[in-house]
């Protein structure tokens, strides 16, 4: 869906991707689909705080490594 959405909006408008983010690979698979920003929220409940920094430090290498436009 995320794709899809990203496809249609052309960029015109952020998106944010949400649901089964449980893991910093979760999260950088939503941005690869074209998600702007990710939440977490169950995936912060199951697995606790280190879900955020194992997100923080995949979304990070993720910008490191994507060229910029």
């Amino acid at each position: 869906m995320i794709r899809k959405l990203a496809r249609e909006l052309d960029g015109s408008l952020p998106i944010i991707g949400v649901g089964g983010i449980l893991s910093g690979a979760d999260a950088v698979e939503k941005l690869q689909a074209g998600a702007t920003l990710v939440q977490l929220y169950s995936g912060l409940i199951y697995r606790g705080p280190e879900l955020v920094a194992e997100c923080a430090s995949a979304v990070a290498n993720y910008h490191k490594q994507t060229p910029k436009p």
